[in-house]
C-alpha cells in the first residue's frame, strides 16, 4: 500500500491561490496525519491537519485539499519555504522548492522532521503548481493546477457500445464500447464519484465543463455534454495537422473553455462523475463525440485499489507488463494545446472538422 504523500502542490500566488494536496489510499484514517510548514531557517510557520475536510475520491484514492477555505491555520506556502507529511514520529515526506534565491535543502530544527534535510522537488511558476504521478517520487509543473481534479464523464451521457447509446451510469464490466478509431473493447471496469453542492461549492475547480451541442463541430455532441475540467477531447482537424503533423490530439476541456458553446457551468447543484476502465487506453464515443478514456498502465495502476488490480491482471496480464502505459494519441503540453485553441477561436474553425466516427483510425 503507498504511503501518503502530497500530490499537488501550489506555493506561489498568495494564499488565496496556494493549496497543498494529499492523497492517501481510500478510506484511510488521516485523523493523525499532520502538514507542516517549514521556514527557510528550519523553524515551523504553521501546523496543518486534515480534520474536517472532505475528501475527493478519484482512482481508489482519498485526496484532501488544503487552502484558506479548508483550514484554519493554512495562510499560504510560499516558494522558500519547506513542507512536511507526517504521523506520529513517520515523516513520509519532507519537500522545498529550488526558486530562486533558494539556499538549497532546509534542515528542520524542530518539529516532526527535526534534524531532517528537505528534498528538493522542484521550481513551478506563479500560475503552476508541481504534481506527482508515482507516489511524490518525482514532480512535474502543471500550468492549470487543479485541486482534487477527477478527469472523468458526468451522469446521463450517452456512450456508444456494440448494442447502441447507452447511459454511462448503467454500463456494467463486460460491455463492449465502441472506439472511435473502429472496433469494440471490452468495459473493465467503471467507478464513480458523487458530489453536493457543499463540496461542488468548496471546490469550485470540480465544477463540469459544459460542451453544448454542436460545439466542437459536425454537429457534435449530438446534446449537451459534461465532463471533468481534466477529461480529453479529441481534436481533429486541419490546424492540428499544421501544429503537429498528425490528424488529431487530446486536449482538457478546460482547454476549450476559450471557444463559443463552451464553459464551465458553475450552475449545477451535484454532479456524478464516472471513470471508465478499458484494456488500454483509448478514444470512445460519447453523445457522439470523440474523448478519452482512464488511461492504465504501470504507473496508473498504482492508484487503484489492490483488489481491482489483482483482477485486472488476472483477466489481462498485458496491463501489468506496461503494454497499455503509453496512450497512442498525441497529448500536447499546455502551452501548446492553449495555442491550438487560440488558433481555432481566431480563425473561427470546428475543433472536428476533419472527424468522421464512421472511418476514423488513430495514428
Amino acid at each position: 500500500m503507498p504511503d501518503p504523500y502530497f500530490s499537488e502542490l501550489k506555493y506561489l500566488g498568495g494564499p488565496s491561490l496556494d493549496f497543498i494536496e494529499v492523497a492517501v489510499d481510500a478510506g484511510t484514517d488521516v485523523s493523525n496525519l499532520v502538514v507542516t510548514i517549514y521556514l527557510s531557517n528550519g523553524g515551523i510557520r504553521t501546523t496543518n491537519t486534515l480534520a474536517g475536510i472532505t475528501p475527493t475520491t478519484v482512482a481508489g484514492r482519498d485526496i484532501y485539499v488544503i487552502d484558506t477555505t479548508s483550514s484554519g491555520t493554512f495562510n499560504g506556502l510560499g516558494k522558500t519555504n519547506g513542507i512536511s507529511l507526517s504521523e506520529g514520529a513517520t515523516v513520509y515526506q519532507f519537500n522545498s522548492f529550488s526558486d530562486p534565491p533558494s539556499p538549497g535543502p532546509i534542515t528542520a530544527t524542530t518539529g516532526p522532521a527535526s534534524g531532517m534535510q528537505s528534498t528538493v522537488i522542484g521550481q513551478a511558476g506563479a500560475g503552476d503548481s508541481l504534481v506527482s504521478t508515482d507516489n511524490g517520487d518525482t514532480y512535474s509543473v502543471s500550468t492549470d493546477p487543479t485541486p482534487g481534479s477527477v478527469p472523468c464523464l458526468t451522469a446521463g451521457t450517452l456512450v456508444s457500445t456494440d448494442l447502441g447509446p447507452v447511459p454511462v451510469e448503467n454500463l456494467k464490466p463486460g460491455q463492449l464500447i465502441a472506439l472511435a478509431r473502429g472496433g469494440t473493447a471490452p468495459l473493465l471496469q467503471i467507478m464513480h464519484r458523487s458530489l453536493d453542492t457543499r463540496e461542488l461549492r468548496r471546490n469550485p475547480k470540480l465544477f463540469p465543463v459544459r460542451i453544448c451541442a454542436g460545439a466542437l463541430g459536425q454537429g457534435l455532441p449530438r446534446r449537451d455534454l459534461l465532463v471533468s475540467r481534466q477529461h480529453r477531447m479529441l481534436v481533429s482537424s486541419e490546424i492540428v495537422k499544421r501544429m503537429f503533423d498528425r490528424s488529431e490530439v487530446l486536449v482538457a476541456a478546460i482547454r476549450l473553455t476559450e471557444l463559443p458553446g463552451i464553459y464551465v457551468d458553475d450552475t449545477v447543484d451535484s454532479i456524478s462523475y464516472f471513470h471508465l476502465v478499458l484494456p488500454a487506453h483509448e478514444v470512445i464515443i460519447a453523445e457522439g463525440a470523440p474523448t478519452e478514456t482512464l488511461l492504465t498502465g504501470e504507473e496508473a495502476l498504482k492508484s487503484l485499489p489492490p483488489e481491482m488490480v489483482e483482477e485486472l491482471n488476472v483477466l489481462f496480464p498485458e496491463i501489468s507488463s506496461g503494454v497499455t502505459s503509453v496512450t497512442r494519441y498525441l497529448v500536447p503540453d499546455n502551452t501548446r494545446q492553449k495555442k491550438l485553441v487560440a488558433r481555432h477561436a481566431l480563425h473561427e474553425r470546428a475543433l472536428l472538422s476533419e472527424y468522421s466516427a464512421s472511418t476514423y483510425r488513430a495514428d
